[in-house]
């Protein structure tokens, strides 16, 4: 995939503002469709189903619906998890989304995508550095966050 291309999706991987998520409840479907719509370009790689969803809130990842609906606190973490799924195990994922120290879902939605948004900045201009620049500076970020995580 050429420079520009991973830019794209980059861009289209950037987490929707806290404002835009909606502050009242989604159903299930609701939540599908719109991971589905704020992940452009990559939305087939993300397949969620339901039974996805229900085993992040089994596994304490997300908040649990109320009356079958899903908070704006429940839709940023999930958004986050789509996110991390990849890369980062679901114990280690739990910590980061429930920190001990108490920060707000809001506060960590935001972290998450400021640093997003310096990811992005970094790439653009980046244009000639090699995959294996990417790989060893990834790795030694998962070291990072493994051992600061003990």
């Amino acid at each position: 995939m050429k420079h520009d291309a991973i830019l794209n999706c980059l861009q289209g991987c950037l987490l929707p503002d806290w404002d835009k998520l909606p502050d009242f409840g989604l159903y299930m479907d609701q939540m599908i469709t719109l991971v589905n719509r704020s992940f452009p370009g990559i939305e087939r790689q993300i397949d969620l189903t339901p039974s996805m969803i229900n085993n992040y809130v089994k596994a304490g990842l997300m908040d649990k619906p109320l009356g079958k609906k899903y908070s704006r606190e429940a839709i940023a973490q999930l958004l986050i998890i789509i996110q991390l799924k990849l890369t980062t195990p679901m114990d280690l994922m739990k910590t980061l989304l429930h920190p001990e120290n108490g920060t707000e879902t809001k506060d960590l939605y935001m972290l998450f995508r400021q640093c997003q948004e310096q990811v992005i900045v970094r790439y653009q201009d980046e244009e000639t550095a090699p995959r294996l620049m990417y790989a060893l500076k990834s790795s030694a970020l998962q070291l990072i966050t493994r051992l600061s995580d003990d």
